[in-house]
């Protein structure tokens, strides 16, 4: 049975005209997923108006269709952050939410940086996904609370860490520091330009800089004075 609109209230408390549902566009690899997150925030009153399986399809789709509401994969083919940053640019008035299978504090701030108004995760519990896009569209965060803490790490100086080392301190920037932890992971170059939103020439500008800073003759040998070193705030 189809849902009616919201009706909204005048000021003295009588029934106004129907709120207009907000439009939606779904921007994911899998469609048996796609599928889910549809029936659900179309039970919640929301227009799913397009749907997109990559990054270039989600662009697309977004220019076009000027939805309310974007839902990017973080990790969608063709990279999830490079779609948040074409359609901030190309659809502003579009709210853009990035969901993601897990937490991730890199993607995160790298998502933020980009346009994007909020970072929730897939498992985000049902009814609780349409009352926090609803939110974002008011211009409220919208963050899985485990994600807050490192939102909290970064704004109180994050990007001012220093590391110590043989009682000198080495200033990085916060994107040195990215791609610090990522290389500290075992990450690739490409690997890491896909978490960040970067070019792969940009990811080896980085880390060349970080290496000149550390001392270091290859990210390998950096690799081993990162975690020699003492993480310092100023």
């Amino acid at each position: 049975m189809a849902l009616s609109p919201p009706v909204s209230e005048t000021s003295d408390g009588l029934p106004g005209p129907p709120r207009r549902p907000l439009s939606l566009l779904i921007a994911d690899e899998h469609a048996t997923f796609r599928a889910g997150v549809k029936s659900e925030l179309e039970t919640d009153g929301f227009e799913v108006v397009g749907e997109a399986a990559s990054a270039a399809a989600a662009v697309a789709a977004a220019v076009r269709l000027r939805p309310d509401v974007c839902l990017v994969d973080a990790a969608l083919p063709g990279n999830g952050l490079t779609a948040v940053s074409a359609i901030a640019r190309r659809s502003p008035a579009t709210t853009i939410v990035v969901l993601a299978a897990s937490p991730d504090s890199v993607g995160l701030l790298a998502a933020l940086e980009r346009g994007a108004s909020g970072y929730l995760l897939k498992s985000t519990m049902p009814g609780m996904l349409a009352k926090t896009l609803r939110a974002a569209r008011l211009g409220e965060p919208a963050l899985a609370r485990a994600m807050v803490p490192a939102l909290i790490d970064h704004v109180r100086g994050r990007p001012q860490r220093r590391l110590l080392l043989s009682g000198s301190p080495v200033p990085l920037t916060a994107r040195e520091w990215d791609v610090a932890e990522l290389l500290r992971e075992g990450r690739t170059t490409l690997e890491m330009a896909e978490r960040l939103g970067l070019s792969p020439v940009t990811v080896r500008r980085h880390v060349a800089s970080m290496v000149r800073k550390l001392g270091a003759t290859d990210r390998r040998t950096a690799v081993r004075v990162l975690k020699l070193g003492a993480p310092q705030s100023r």
